[in-house]
């Protein structure tokens, strides 16, 4: 795993900001308050005496978001002032790069900005029903999925493998930045990815991994049967003052939701998944039980 301390390229770790996630996520964030204090489009044109086509681009992220101008748009969607205080200063923040740039090469532009809200994220919930996710793969059992991706050319699988071994260092080495809870699937820990001894070391890292103070670790026995978990993979993200984002991964692309509505049923759903699923103790048993037979 990459250090701490180091980035691929071995200078100091960059900071967990990134610019067109965080335009995302305020476009976003400001449709949504736009919406939920009933205005419209040209209501806040008109605030300030800009074109609707602006504030709608400002709301999808691909026109500048001047602070001064999104500070207005707050206020007049009534917004909670020491929640804009903060986005403001987000906003006004210089801009350090992006920490995922070593890998921009490799990464589809759908996975760059779930890469970016990722790391902006302070909580995320994951479901799993095939693989176990990529925050928690060990770097063998990572090299085997990368190896079996038919999308992906051989020589980019290291750098793939190398780019999810730092997102797991918020994880492990920054145990205050982020809070993970895996819900996966009983067929996950016995469906064989690698050899013998790399999914050995991969159920022993889950097991590991479990007893950190930041991660939730569940896992739904097959004996469950049908749940609210059979339209498959996704990923919810928590951010401290930003809305929910929802992230559903597609063969070729994948989906990112913002929307309140959709973000809830999501929301929902999580619950749904951990209240099917055992309990962490139980869970942790489970997977001493399969390493034995290994």
């Amino acid at each position: 795993m990459i250090g701490a301390t180091d980035t691929q390229e071995g200078g100091p770790t960059m900071p967990r900001r990134d610019t067109s996630a965080l335009k995302w996520l305020l476009g976003a964030t400001l449709r949504n308050h736009r919406k939920g204090a009933r205005k419209s489009l040209r209501d806040s044109a008109d605030l300030l005496g800009v074109s609707d086509s602006k504030i709608s681009n400002m709301e999808s992220g691909r026109y500048g978001q001047p602070a001064d101008e999104v500070a207005k748009l707050f206020a007049f969607y009534g917004a909670e002032s020491d929640r804009v205080e903060r986005i403001i200063e987000l906003i006004e923040a210089e801009d350090e790069g992006t920490w995922w740039s070593p890998w921009s090469r490799i990464l589809p532009e759908w996975l760059r900005l779930y890469s970016g809200l990722e790391g902006m994220a302070n909580s995320v919930f994951v479901y799993e029903p095939l693989v176990v996710h990529a925050l928690l793969q060990t770097e063998d059992y990572a090299n085997a999925v990368a190896a079996s991706a038919r999308r992906l050319r051989p020589a980019d699988a290291d750098q793939v493998v190398q780019f999810r071994m730092e997102r797991q260092r918020r994880i492990f080495e920054e145990p205050d930045s982020l809070r993970l809870h895996a819900v996966l699937e009983e067929s996950v820990l016995h469906r064989p990815v690698g050899d013998p001894r790399a999914m050995r070391g991969q159920l022993l890292n889950l097991l590991k991994v479990a007893e950190l103070p930041n991660v939730d670790l569940q896992v739904i026995r097959t004996d469950v049967g049908v749940h609210v978990g059979h339209n498959g993979q996704f990923t919810l993200l928590g951010f401290a003052d930003f809305d929910d984002a929802v992230y559903v991964e597609l063969q070729e692309d994948a989906v990112h939701l913002h929307d309140p509505a959709q973000a809830r049923a999501y929301r929902m759903s999580s619950m749904s998944l951990r209240d099917a699923a055992l309990g962490q103790r139980e869970t942790a048993s489970l997977i001493t039980s399969l390493i034995k037979e290994l």
